[in-house]
């Protein structure tokens, strides 16, 4: 009877140690990993700097990197590109009322009844979707591809179809003035003319 108890105990134990052992080893749920966003400049830096003026773009495809033209080439703030609402993109995060994005190879389409309002394609490269563009200094001669430009997202506003179904439609902003051209010689003429008031 003893050597039966002393057996079920040496076994209590070795599973035990097993259970312990396996733990150990990592089989237990994974740590959880904070993913940190980049940081976006501030409202205050972007009002600041950017406000009806024209600024240099960098390079980088996943976050615009934007400068005054009197900062030095090493100084940048950082934007969100615009993706559009409700498109899924890893990583990206849908859009706020009042966040500042860039918009990079957006189309005009056609000018609204309001003056200084078009109807642009805006997004991805892969994915654009029909924004609002409401413009404040810069007014667009015709529609075609227009230089990026920063932006304020400023809500949603809903527009009937022709056949009565009603679609919101996000609405941009213009901040800043058109992007400076920095790839030398004259902008292409696929980009729109533009007047500056």
């Amino acid at each position: 009877m003893r050597a039966r108890t002393w057996r079920r105990s040496r076994s209590v134990a070795a599973r035990a140690l097993a259970i312990a052992a396996v733990l150990a080893a990592g089989c237990g749920p994974p740590p959880l990993v904070q993913i940190k966003p980049p940081r976006y400049a501030s409202a205050e830096e972007v009002e600041e700097n950017f406000r009806g003026r024209v600024f240099v773009l960098g390079d980088n495809n996943s976050t615009a990197f934007v400068r005054p033209l009197d900062w030095s080439g090493d100084r940048w703030l950082k934007l969100p590109f615009w993706f559009g609402v409700n498109v899924l993109v890893p990583g990206v995060m849908q859009p706020r009322e009042g966040d500042y994005y860039v918009i990079s190879e957006a189309s005009l389409g056609k000018p609204l009844d309001t003056p200084g309002e078009w109807m642009i394609e805006a997004g991805s490269s892969l994915v654009k979707q029909q924004t609002v563009f409401v413009t404040t200094r810069t007014h667009y001669q015709a529609a075609a591809k227009i230089l990026p430009t920063i932006v304020q997202y400023v809500g949603k506003r809903t527009f009937t179809r022709t056949d009565g179904t009603k679609v919101e439609i996000p609405v941009l902003r213009e901040v800043s003035l058109p992007m400076k051209w920095t790839l030398g010689g004259r902008v292409p003429e696929s980009y729109a003319r533009y007047r500056i008031e």
